[in-house]
């Protein structure tokens, strides 16, 4: 199983950063000006491998859960955190509260099916994320990912935290695209300071109730370092990538973000490791 894991991880790895550019823009090229990319036939072309995707890292991150927690504890894990954060993108998305303002989904450049106007999509991306910062915590504080099934830890903020600061890289990208977009305009490239103050709101709320009511699990031996934190590593690859297209859309401060807390992570990684 661990194997099969390394093998997964190692086409996410490829895939994530690759296939999409390539079919996004027609070619095998670094740098894109923004002008380049309009809503065309290439681009319905990508969403559809943002999907198969977003599938793959969901059936990774099942599989990783299920050794590190157990089936009955991942299960509950995407099943709260499904319904927690479609259950607040319905309320922030309707009345503006949590996220700091009224915002929509634009139907045509967020792929899949809807639920009272979020895409399914959304809360799936949620619970990746989510999964994966825990895991980059775990892997940056030498835990092991099975600590939050320990009733007595309290290991929330840090990984809502990583949440959030993601979220202040990713959301200006995906509101340029014009993947969604919010009532008001706002200074942080038109995206409130609030929504970020949601995220960490709404990953401490998957993280409280998930580590209250899930189920004691016990390792029977300690998986090797790259399976066991393989999803904290693409976390920091994730985030480094999306540095790119902050550069090419001239979000000058979401692409230092970006690379600061991408080598701030590997540098703690770095010392751990070669303090040990």
């Amino acid at each position: 199983m661990g194997n099969l894991l390394f093998y997964i991880f190692v086409v996410l790895v490829i895939l994530i950063p690759f296939l999409y550019r390539i079919v996004r823009t027609g070619s095998i090229t670094f740098f894109k000006n923004s002008t380049d990319f309009a809503s065309d036939l290439n681009y319905q072309k990508a969403e559809k491998i943002r999907i198969i995707q977003v599938l793959i890292g969901f059936i990774y991150l099942v599989f990783h859960g299920s050794i590190f927690w157990g089936w009955l504890n991942i299960g509950l894990f995407i099943f709260i955190t499904f319904s927690i954060s479609l259950i607040i993108e319905i309320i922030g998305s309707k009345t503006g509260l949590i996220f700091g303002g009224k915002y929509n989904y634009n139907s045509n450049l967020t792929p899949g099916r809807t639920v009272l106007n979020i895409p399914v999509l959304i809360p799936i991306a949620w619970i990746i994320l989510t999964y994966m910062s825990f895991n980059l915590y775990c892997l940056i504080s030498g835990l092991g990912p099975e600590i939050i099934l320990n009733k007595t830890a309290n290991v929330y903020i840090v990984p809502c935290l990583i949440l959030m600061f993601l979220d202040m890289i990713l959301d200006p990208i995906a509101v340029n695209e014009g993947r969604w977009s919010w009532n008001n305009k706002f200074r942080y490239y038109d995206v409130p300071l609030m929504n970020f103050v949601g995220w960490f709101i709404t990953s401490f709320l998957v993280f409280f109730v998930f580590s209250k009511i899930s189920f004691p699990t016990v390792l029977e031996e300690r998986a090797p370092d790259l399976v066991q934190y393989a999803p904290g590593l693409l976390f920091i690859f994730v985030q480094l990538i999306a540095v790119r297209p902050c550069i090419e859309r001239n979000l000058k401060l979401p692409a230092i973000l970006g690379m600061i807390l991408s080598l701030f992570y590997i540098l703690i990684i770095l010392t751990n490791t070669y303090s040990v």
